[in-house]
């Protein structure tokens, strides 16, 4: 079986069925659509009321996701692959334009977020958002939005990234931190001072 036709089997086995629940379609609308909104509040809110050192974690996740993002963005723009809808496959519950579908960015914001984690002091909670990543993997192509290549194409990138901009974390991570500080501190100043936030 080729490539091609195993990233299509697998497709038709986990695209919703005509006879799925509704439970389970809103389920998975949910996880592709609305999730990442939920998870960017979480982060705005601890890095708002965190320590420094939850700062300093999430500014790793965010500096790897936006690297990882970047060329997932280039891969997309020349590979241009189309999504399922585009070639009249499945069903598809959620509107979307017709972007390239290699790799998915969804995908690639969860992944690198968990490996930024899991690459660190805090692996269990890198463990969750990986468990995360996988459920919105699913839920992407459950809706009809993407391909499981698409989804495998975007976790290997966000580990590519992780693992080789690691080193130059570790060397540089104090020195970002504390120019990331200075500017939030004299933005927000008012409101630290206030203890509103942190």
């Amino acid at each position: 079986m080729s490539l091609d036709h195993l990233n299509l089997y697998l497709f038709n086995i986990l695209n919703a069925p005509e006879q799925a629940s509704p439970f389970m379609v809103n389920y998975a609308i949910f996880a592709a659509h609305d999730l990442i909104y939920i998870l960017m509040l979480i982060f705005a809110v601890l890095w708002l009321r965190g320590s420094g050192q939850v700062k300093k974690q999430i500014l790793k996740a965010f500096i790897f996701t936006c690297a990882a993002l970047s060329v997932s963005e280039i891969a997309s723009a020349l590979l241009h692959t189309p999504r399922p809808f585009v070639m009249d496959v499945g069903r598809t519950l959620i509107e979307h334009s017709p972007t390239g579908s290699f790799p998915s960015n969804h995908m690639t914001i969860f992944s690198s977020i968990a490996f930024a984690y899991y690459f660190s002091e805090q692996r269990q909670v890198g463990k969750f958002l990986l468990i995360l990543a996988w459920l919105v993997a699913w839920a992407r192509i459950y809706v009809g939005v993407h391909f499981p290549i698409d989804m495998i194409g975007a976790f290997f990138l966000a580990l590519a990234v992780n693992v080789s901009g690691l080193a130059l974390w570790n060397k540089y991570k104090d020195l970002l931190m504390g120019w990331v500080m200075a500017v939030y501190q004299k933005i927000f100043n008012p409101l630290i001072q206030k203890g509103l936030i942190k």
